[in-house]
């Protein structure tokens, strides 16, 4: 009678499964935290971006609007309020016979533009805004960080001139700096978003 061979078939050990599957649970957990990670990052890259685009299509706007202030249809002079994080001037945003009171301000982080319109005869303006609009979140301005600075009429870029102290004095002031940092979710990557623009008002004295 022939003898048959023993056949050896040599698998894994209890504790050689144990191991390759705590190796296989701690690159999915690594990959599954780089891929969250992205997506994070990417989102937010994606938010801020679009943030920023829509401040920086409002600065536009406000760069043409405040380029045409003009008197109030009151009679009152062409800039309210100038201050560090609000800015008050008249001017005719929308194409009609009158003249609008223009309000931009931050509140809650938010950049905000209200606007009044004029009523009765003689022509009054409401002492707060009418109608309130968000045109950018995210900013992250503060008491070292205004965001509007005021120059006098004679201010033309030179280094050793400042600007004018707040609440400057509206006859005083020839340019209008807006400088905006914003950061839709501060302390994440990429860093603060920086937009300022220069406006100098066409109907100044």
């Amino acid at each position: 009678m022939r003898k048959m061979r023993k056949i050896n078939e040599n698998g894994m050990t209890l504790i050689e499964v144990y191991v390759a599957c705590s190796v296989i649970v701690i690159l999915a957990g690594i990959v599954s935290v780089m891929v969250i990670k992205s997506f994070a990052v990417n989102r937010y890259t994606i938010e801020q971006g679009m943030n920023t685009a829509s401040i920086q299509n409002t600065l536009t706007k406000f760069s043409r609007h405040l380029r045409e202030a003009k008197q109030s249809d009151e009679g009152g002079y062409l800039i309210e309020l100038a201050d560090d994080f609000d800015l008050v001037f008249y001017a005719d945003i929308n194409d009609d016979p009158a003249v609008e009171r223009v309000h931009y301000f931050l509140e809650d982080n938010q950049f905000k533009m209200g606007i009044s319109n004029a009523s009765g005869f003689p022509s009054q303006y409401p002492q707060s805004d009418q109608t309130v609009n968000v045109i950018g979140n995210g900013v992250i301005n503060n008491s070292v960080q205004p965001i509007f600075y005021y120059y006098e009429k004679d201010y033309y870029g030179q280094v050793d001139e400042t600007f004018l102290s707040t609440p400057a004095q509206p006859s005083l002031i020839g340019l209008i700096k807006v400088d905006l940092y914003v950061n839709t979710n501060p302390g994440n990557i990429p860093e603060n978003t920086h937009v300022e623009t220069f406006v100098r008002p066409r109907n100044i004295n």
